[in-house]
């Protein structure tokens, strides 16, 4: 089961935060592509800011959020998260990247307020922009 132990959480953590290095970088190519304008790029580093601290808060309540009904495994869990991060950065559509943020950003709050319906939805939703994205 995923999320089920404090070590879970901090493997989440730190997926998390490769997400938003992954972010950080994929926006760097995007300003120096001129993909964004500076309005566009402030929201997406805004986003890569909370996303960072929703990975902290997971470090934080490592010990306390224990997600014990959870159906996938924590492997399943970290593999998406993984990808996500790998097509965070070969991505050429910035407006798909946002999507896979933000679902990034869902995902990291649920596991922060250790709710099972929210955490599956969210992970769905990641699956499905990694899905859409493929190799494009």
């Amino acid at each position: 089961m995923a999320l089920k132990t404090g070590k879970n959480l901090v493997e989440l953590a730190d997926k998390l935060t490769q997400s938003a290095d992954a972010i950080h970088a994929r926006l760097m190519k995007a300003i120096k592509g001129k993909q964004v304008d500076q309005a566009m790029a402030q929201r997406i580093f805004q986003d890569e800011v909370v996303l960072r601290q929703r990975a902290n808060a997971l470090y934080l309540n490592a010990a306390h959020c224990v997600v014990g009904e959870l159906q996938p495994t924590q492997k399943s869990v970290l593999e998406l998260v993984d990808v996500a991060n790998d097509r965070i950065t070969r991505i050429k559509s910035i407006s798909l990247c946002i999507d896979l943020i933000a679902d990034l950003l869902v995902l990291a709050a649920a596991a922060c307020a250790a709710k099972a319906g929210p955490i599956v939805a969210a992970l769905q939703e990641v699956e499905k922009d990694v899905d859409e994205i493929g190799d494009k």
